[in-house]
Parts: structure tokens; sequence; C-alpha cells
């Protein structure tokens, strides 16, 4: 039972809480981007329409739980972007629970509470959870995980060991490149196995694993008219996206050590941890200073950081570096022990006046960016209407931006182009036409080996946050000079 003074402390902090929290759901909804801006947020606004992995509606794995998701909002939102992003809030607000429980296993209601709304408040989080992505879902559903896994330790009872393994069925059918995460499952059969020394007990829940993942597979492979099609489909993307234009897989241009840097440094601390504000970082500076100082005041389990550790390896080999959402998980458990660490098991002053400082920049900065989000037209909707307001003849290469311009309908020619002999052979075409190529394009060509600087030049360039999107948040458009 909580002392007098303990049960006042527990429910001012969760009142401040929650206010908090009503307060960042609240502009979630109000500025949930209403924009499809990228080839990926085309895919997946196309599929509340018609589910096709064929046509890329969405494109390979399927996501299937977060696209029943946006579908079932999509009944009252019509815009389809807006209602992935409706989607997403909806899931985040309801991790509410598993972190709060997760955090209260380490640390009084009271810590516990604010331990929850620092995590939810936290920018970059917020920002992504906005966007039609599966990332805010995924990360939701993630940490529904993580709390099951440590509830599972605690019980020995079946039903309380399959809850697990229907979660993490249901994080993979949602964003099938968090498996890594599933590291955890095979941390508890290990504890399991160390307890009980029972070969059937895990037989079983390994079945029972590949039943959870069979249910959403299953579902694939009938949409797609049979197990040889989804193959088929599978290999195809698979070896396009890790290698023509996905550029997930190392490249040569950088080392991996120079990878890893971005990774930690830029992804994870500035971008996902830090949302790119030097105050928010210095605050973190001043967090890990006191801890260095002081020793962390709880011992936690290592689940978690073995999880986030794994991840952060397949981060570096298997994902996109130029997209720090990826990193989402990773980001999300350090915050998890920094703040469980800096709080501690209960509250004084000055850790109250830390918590404040940080929870305010947080929240202002990330109502900031909804807006600006939800406000302004993205990079590839102004190159879109730009374009659409010329009367001259022309035709537009692209990179990936001409999957947002089939997704608008533009009614000008444009193309995606990824290899210069194929644009040189293209381009006789349109001899008595302008041809604009966007930088993507330019670049992509250097990369080839092709200098064709001196056969382009600047038309204009369109802005809009790169935070939001770090690789088309700026597109600049070039003509070709023939």
């Amino acid at each position: 039972m909580l002392k007098a003074n303990e049960r006042v402390s527990w429910r001012l902090s969760a009142i401040f809480s929650m206010l908090s929290l009503c307060i960042i759901y609240y502009f979630q909804w109000c500025y949930a981007s209403p924009y499809a801006a990228s080839w990926d947020q085309v895919d997946f606004a196309l599929a509340l329409g018609r589910y096709d992995l064929l046509a890329m509606q969405p494109h390979f794995p399927g996501y299937p739980y977060f696209i029943l998701g946006g579908i079932v909002v999509h009944q009252f939102i019509n815009n389809p972007a807006q209602a992935l992003a409706v989607f997403n809030s909806i899931m985040m607000l309801s991790a509410v629970i598993p972190i709060y429980l997760l955090a209260k296993r380490y640390q009084g209601p009271s810590a516990a509470w604010v331990t929850t709304v620092l995590i939810q408040s936290a920018s970059y989080m917020v920002l992504t959870v906005t966007q039609p992505m599966s990332e805010g879902s995924a990360m939701a559903a993630v940490w529904w995980y993580f709390w099951s896994l440590y509830l599972a330790k605690d019980h020995r009872k079946w039903i309380i060991q399959i809850i697990p393994l229907c979660l993490f069925s249901v994080v993979l059918g949602i964003r099938l490149s968090y498996a890594p995460l599933g590291i955890g499952i095979l941390l508890l059969w290990w504890h399991e196995w160390k307890l009980l020394r029972s070969w059937k007990r895990i037989v079983i829940l390994c079945s029972l694993a590949a039943f959870f993942q069979f249910i959403w597979l299953f579902a694939l492979v009938a949409a797609e008219g049979g197990a040889a099609s989804f193959l088929k489909l599978a290999f195809s993307f698979t070896n396009g996206h890790f290698q023509e234009w996905g550029g997930t897989a190392a490249t040569e241009e950088h080392s991996y050590f120079q990878r890893m840097l971005t990774l930690i440094f830029f992804n994870i601390i500035w971008t996902a941890i830090c949302n790119q504000s030097v105050l928010i970082l210095c605050f973190y500076v001043i967090i890990l200073f006191v801890l260095c100082i002081k020793g962390p005041s709880l011992k936690l389990d290592g689940w978690l950081a073995i999880m986030g550790m794994v991840y952060i390896i397949w981060a570096l080999l298997g994902q996109n570096i130029d997209k720090p959402r990826h990193i989402i998980p990773a980001a999300s458990i350090i915050m998890f022990y920094l703040w469980t660490h800096f709080l501690g098991g209960k509250l004084n002053v000055q850790k109250l006046l830390v918590v404040l400082a940080v929870l305010i920049l947080q929240m202002t900065m990330v109502i900031m960016e909804m807006k600006k989000q939800s406000d302004s037209l993205p990079a590839t909707y102004q190159l879109a209407y730009d374009l659409e307001d010329k009367r001259e003849e022309f035709i537009v290469y692209t990179w990936e931006e001409t999957r947002v311009l089939h997704y608008l309908q533009a009614d000008f020619p444009h193309k995606a182009i990824y290899h210069f002999h194929a644009f040189l052979q293209d381009k006789e075409n349109y001899d008595n036409d302008i041809i604009y190529l966007t930088d993507h394009v330019v670049k992509g060509f250097e990369k080839q080996g092709i200098d064709v600087k001196e056969k382009v030049k600047k038309v204009s360039v369109y802005k809009s946050s790169k935070l939001i999107d770090p690789v088309y948040g700026e597109i600049t458009l070039y003509e070709w000079v023939k």
C-alpha cells in the first residue's frame, strides 16, 4: 500500500502526465499529415483503396495489419494518408499502458508516469507517428511486445507464454523489418529452458510462434494467388530494394565505420532522441553526466538492451541509413533506459525541473513541426504543381518522385530513370521538348561515373522539412542543355 504522501505524489504525476498526453494526442489528430509525399507513403495510401502487392499497393511484404487498421479508420476519414496517420496515433496512444507497466517494474508509480510521458512526447517519435508510414503503429506494437516478454518471464502459465508470440506476429504483420527484435522470444525460451528443462514445452511454443506468423503470411499468399506467385514477387522486390533503387544494404560509398558513425551519432542521438535540437541534446548530456557521477540508481533487466543492440547491428547492415526513422526501436530503448535510470525509484525537485524543461521543449518543438508538416506542401507536391503550370512541351525524369506524381495524377509526361544509358536512349523520343531532371537523377548518374554538370542547368529548388523527409525534403529541378 502507498503511504499518504506517496498517493498524493502518484495522483499529481498521473494527472500531469495525462494532461500532457491529452495535449500531445490532440495535436497529433489535428495535424495528422494529409500528404503521401514519398514512394512508401503512396504505396500505403493506395492500398486503402485496392490491396494489390503486384501493383505495389503496398509494396512487399504487404504490411497487412497496418493496412487493415488504416482501412478501418478510412471509413471515418476520407483522406487515405491522414487515415493511416490517425491509426498510428491510436496505436501509439494504446502504448501508454505497456510503457507505464514496464517502467513500473523498476520505479515508483510517480516516476513511471513521468517516464511514460517523456517517451511518448519524444519529438521525432511523435512526428513519425503523424505520417502515413508503418513505423508509428509498429513501435506501439513493439512496446506491447516488450511488456508481454517480461510478463511471460514472471509467469509459467501457457496462456501468458502465448501472448508475446501473438504480439510479435502483430509486430511483423505491421513491419517485417522489426524481425531482429524476435531475439526477445529466444531469450524468453532460454529462460524457460533453464527453469523447466522441457523440450516438449519449447517445441510447442515454437509451433505456436510459427502458427501466429502463418496467419498473416497465409492471407498474403492467398491474396497473391498462391505460394509461387508470392515467392516470385518477394524475390523480385528484395533484389530491387537491396540492389538497384532501395539502397538499404551497405554500398561502396560508405565504409562500415562511416555508416556506424552516421547511424549512432546522427540517426540515433541527434535525430531520433534529440530531434536535431541543441537544447534537448544539452539536457541529455546533463543527464548522462549525472548518471556517470552518481551511477545508475536502478538495476534494469538486460533483455531490452540485448534487443536494442541486435537491432542496431541489423540497422547498420541491412537498413537505409539515410532514413533515421528506421532506428526508432533502438532509440526508444535507449530513452527508456536513460529516463528510468535518471529518475530512479522516486522523484525530487531537481529531477522534476529537468523533466519539465525537457517536456516543454519536446512538446513545443513537435507541435510546431506537426503544424508545419500539415500546413506546408511537401517538396514533391511543390514539384508536381509547379510543373503542371508550365505551358511548354516537356518531359521530366525523376528517381522515386514519379510515384508521387502518379498518385497526384499529374497530367504531364514523367518517367523514373535509374541508368544513364537508358536516359540517353529515351530522351531521343523528346528531341523537340524541354528535358527536365531532378537532382536525384543527376546524383544517380554521378554515382555511375557520369559527370553531367556541364549538361544541366538549375531551374528551381523545392524545399520542405528535411527532418520529416531527409531524402526528398529538398528537390532541385535541372534542365538538360541540348
